[in-house]
């Protein structure tokens, strides 16, 4: 018989209020009140004022989440930081502070609320319930791009130095990241290969942002920054076109229109990089990847996948598959293809 109070049952429970912990890190993220312990503890009423916040309703807030390891009640009623809490500060170096933010914006919990007709109808419904695709709300909306361009970076910017020296990306003599973001993945390799020559490639808003960030690594005269469509059309005439963590943005159509634009502009001696998590079943990985491949359906009807579909993938679009390298100490792989 099944024990109400067994750890399982418990620990259902919480997952079961899941969402509702992500919110609730969501308000004390905009409010930045991981940044305004910094210092120390505060009482309640001063963390209030300070944040412009009804004290009792943030009392309650921070207490739930204190629950949760997340902050931490001190013996005179006052809060503080927690290890887990450090985490959520702006200046912490990896900050989780935009991830909450972004995954937890009101635009992505409107289309996760869509995924039971996702599961009768295989398909993302995101722009049902927000009238447009996300990266056109990200063009027009520059506070949640930033979100998004910092999410990115502190998630996954742990692996760039890694991905950079796991492949000999210095056989090549110029590369294109297309999809770049604010150009981490470019950095890290332009810094571990000093002969390459790189290009960071996404929507102007981001290629903004991109030149702001490799001029502050001092690598503007190694690297520019290129807005554009890659559905449209990618630059021409680099020795590598890397696409890392783009193709599980997509549906298997649109990952091979992306593709497709990149076999235009390939020359015959080029190598496509693609930089994803290639799935092996049945594999327990450490890391929130089996969500993320949910967070792909959900907001562009994407997906993770497996070696055997990036080789079809890549055919359909003229590209054959050499071989896949798995990158030390990470969950990615670089799956090299070259041109037909």
């Amino acid at each position: 018989m099944l024990e109400r109070n067994s750890v399982l049952f418990r620990r259902l429970t919480d997952l079961l209020i899941g969402a509702k912990i992500a919110i609730a890190l969501r308000a004390m993220a905009e409010y930045k009140i991981a940044d305004k312990l910094a210092a120390g503890p505060k009482t309640v009423e001063l963390l209030a004022q300070e944040s412009k916040l009804v004290d009792d309703v943030l009392r309650r807030v921070l207490r739930a989440l204190a629950q949760y390891g997340v902050f931490r009640e001190t013996a005179d009623g006052r809060f503080e930081n927690s290890d887990l809490s450090e985490f959520m500060r702006s200046d912490a170096n990896p900050s989780l502070r935009d991830a909450i933010l972004f995954l937890n914006h009101n635009t992505s919990l409107r289309a996760w609320l869509e995924l039971e007709r996702s599961l009768n109808d295989g398909k993302s419904h995101f722009v049902d319930v927000n009238g447009a695709p996300l990266f056109e709300l990200l063009a027009h909306d520059q506070n949640l791009n930033e979100h998004f361009a910092k999410c990115m970076i502190n998630l996954y910017g742990p692996e760039a130095n890694k991905i950079a020296s796991g492949y000999a990306f210095g056989q090549f003599r110029t590369l294109i990241d297309v999809g770049g973001g604010e150009g981490h993945i470019v950095a890290a390799i332009l810094a571990a290969h000093k002969e390459t020559k790189g290009t960071v490639f996404d929507i102007d808003p981001t290629a903004a942002l991109a030149k702001n960030f490799l001029l502050n690594r001092g690598l503007a005269d190694r690297c520019d920054a290129v807005g554009g469509n890659f559905f449209v059309e990618v630059p021409s005439g680099y020795d590598a076109y890397i696409l890392k963590s783009i193709l599980h943005d997509w549906d298997d159509a649109q990952a091979k229109q992306i593709l497709k634009s990149c076999r235009k502009a390939i020359p015959s001696h080029g190598r496509l990089l693609i930089i994803e998590e290639v799935v092996i079943p049945r594999q327990v990985v450490g890391n929130p990847h089996r969500f993320i491949d949910l967070e792909m359906l959900v907001h562009f009807g994407g997906k993770e996948r497996t070696r055997a579909d990036y080789d079809k993938l890549m055919a359909e679009a003229g590209f054959s598959l050499e071989r896949v390298v798995p990158i030390e100490d990470s969950f990615f792989s670089v799956v090299e293809g070259s041109p037909k």
